[in-house]
């Protein structure tokens, strides 16, 4: 597994995992309780949010329900697509960070490792509230109509905690091997230049790493 601990400012970095499309995101479900329930409405909810994301653009939908639904469906795809590191690191024995060719192996990895330590953290605090949210929810239930609040927080618990997993597995489980990489010490200097130069310094290093979603990732954290 590649992972690239990407510059988002002169001194600021980010782990970046960039997954085929085909990549799988199911969860396997087992059994038939309510542990088992809730993975397999995160995997419906997967695949409908994948498909959103792929079609082409709709009518927007005549009732109140329906744009909430559509709404919820396309917030669901972007945080599939900010998680899926951290999915993908709970399945991971080994793994290779690439990091700016100016950074020592002990700057990167230390780097790495309090982004794992802050993901850890903020997804087991999400965890534990919107499992609170989730239980608060199950009245709405009873009232007709979709229930666009379960629903919701059935995506969220369920993502926050693989991610959890993710981030606790990259702290302690998994053997990193760390790589400098030339392109990215390219991407940490363009942080230097005009917002011209920086931009297109950004789409090249993208290209060079065959990342076409990497630029988009870059320029939105820089302004965070």
């Amino acid at each position: 597994m590649d992972v690239y601990l990407v510059p988002v400012g002169a001194d600021r970095y980010e782990c970046y995992y960039e997954a085929a499309e085909e990549d799988e995101t199911e969860e396997p479900v087992e059994g038939d309780g309510f542990f088992a329930r809730m993975r397999a409405k995160f995997n419906q909810q997967l695949q409908e949010a994948e498909q959103s994301r792929h079609q082409k653009a709709a009518a927007e939908p005549a009732t109140f329900f329906g744009r909430m639904q559509k709404r919820t469906l396309r917030w669901i795809a972007e945080r599939v697509a900010e998680q899926r590191l951290l999915w993908h690191l709970r399945k991971a024995d080994t793994a290779t960070l690439h990091t700016p060719s100016d950074l020592t192996s002990d700057q990167a990895n230390t780097i790495m490792r309090a982004s794992m330590k802050r993901d850890a953290d903020f997804h087991r605090t999400r965890l534990i509230l919107h499992s609170v949210a989730l239980i608060a929810a199950v009245p709405v239930a009873l009232v007709p109509g979709p229930n666009i609040l379960g629903y919701l927080f059935t995506f969220t618990v369920v993502g926050h905690f693989l991610a959890w997993r993710g981030a606790v597995r990259g702290l302690h489980q998994i053997a990193w091997t760390i790589v400098p990489n030339p392109a990215l010490g390219d991407l940490q200097r363009a942080f230097s230049l005009g917002a011209e130069a920086r931009h297109s310094v950004i789409q090249e290093v993208a290209r060079r790493l065959h990342m076409p979603r990497m630029a988009r990732f870059v320029e939105q954290m820089a302004t965070t």
